[in-house]
């Protein structure tokens, strides 16, 4: 029979809960608080958790987050129970991902159909891009948006500060460098969504677009650098091969850095270990074309269509990653200095990005 984990600091109704689910056979085993739970959970993998909100020290909420975050325990179905449910409301903990909610008191036939109900669920499918066909999303919206990073940091930071929770120092060490990691890329998108919005302000000023055409860039100067700290940070050092020229193109370094820490970012992103990528230039007469090229996972037709296309400020607060805010950013800069981007791609063949910019003739 399937083993259940009842935790719960009431201990008669723990015994009640217990006693219960043994007469109808399940295998039981129970904890008086969030932080056994998590011990026990990790060494006896239990095929269903039932967890009481309302507990002193660890609440169920944080040991829900926590399990949900210890990859060899965070697919096990997890109920949340309490008698603090509001009519018409979501129960407290569902959207932070508990399985089920069952509000107190319940009678000893809800409770087993309830588990049988869950216990035959198939598990659920995890979130990723594109995860059916490991190609690229482009447009995928997600409303917890901008905030389920900061979330994960808040929901982070609470658990290690909790007092009642008696973690490892390596379990603190983890915990600190996933909420360091969310703090990140919550700077990145941040910082993304305010650059895209003062390039569409300073699309509209044309007097100012005018003067971008004032800058010169010598592009090996820009493009080396760049690809070179994207390479060791995707540990793929040895899979970059470069071909640069020393031109010059009329664009500031800033924002040719921006265009190429994207696009080199999505190259190898999206290509695997050990596959090249691929940097090259050339020079013609009034212009100057970088090329990327990746063996990675490509894109559909759709996809192609859609990368980098414009976005309302919904989209550009609510995306989640991967969605193409970036690939946007490096359009918009692109043609805001006169330049073009082209996309050709297909699903399993690999991408190959084309950026044009106007040469400078002058020093």
């Amino acid at each position: 029979m399937p083993k259940i984990l009842v935790i719960d600091d009431e201990e008669a109704l723990r015994g009640t809960l217990i006693a219960i689910l043994e007469k109808r056979g399940f295998d039981v085993l129970e904890a008086p608080s969030g932080a056994v739970g998590l011990q026990l959970a990790r060494a006896h993998l239990p095929d269903l958790i039932l967890c009481d909100v309302n507990m002193g020290g660890v609440g169920g909420n944080l040991t829900l987050y926590a399990m949900r975050r210890d990859p060899q325990i965070a697919s096990i179905p997890f109920v949340l129970m309490s008698g603090l449910s509001s009519s018409g409301c979501v129960p407290p903990g569902m959207e932070r991902g508990a399985d089920g909610f069952l509000a107190k008191p319940f009678s000893a036939n809800k409770l087993i159909s309830s588990i049988q109900g869950w216990l035959s669920k198939p598990p659920a499918p995890a979130a990723a891009l594109d995860s059916t066909s490991g190609s690229r999303s482009t447009a995928s919206v997600d409303s917890s948006g901008l905030l389920e990073k900061l979330n994960r940091i808040l929901h982070t930071t609470e658990l290690i500060g909790n007092a009642g929770l008696r973690l490892q120092p390596k379990e603190i060490m983890d915990l600190a460098g996933q909420a360091y990691d969310a703090a990140l890329h919550l700077h990145r998108r941040i910082e993304n969504c305010l650059l895209y919005a003062e390039i569409e302000q300073l699309a509209s000023d044309w007097q100012q677009s005018a003067s971008l055409q004032e800058h010169r860039t010598v592009i090996h100067d820009v493009v080396e650098p760049v690809a070179h700290e994207k390479a060791r940070l995707f540990e793929r050092v040895d899979d970059l091969l470069l071909q640069i020229d020393k031109a010059q193109v009329n664009i500031p370094p800033d924002a040719l850095k921006k265009i190429m820490d994207e696009l080199l970012g999505n190259a190898f992103r999206y290509s695997h270990p050990g596959d090249p990528v691929q940097l090259t230039t050339s020079v013609e007469a009034e212009q100057v074309t970088v090329s990327i090229v990746d063996q990675g996972c490509g894109m559909t037709a759709e996809q192609v269509a859609q990368a980098g296309g414009p976005m309302s400020l919904d989209q550009v607060l609510l995306v989640q990653q991967g969605s193409g805010l970036g690939l946007a950013i490096a359009r918009r800069l692109i043609e805001l200095h006169r330049g073009a981007l082209r996309i050709h791609s297909a699903p399993g063949c690999g991408t190959t990005v084309t950026v044009s910019l106007p040469i400078s003739l002058g020093l």
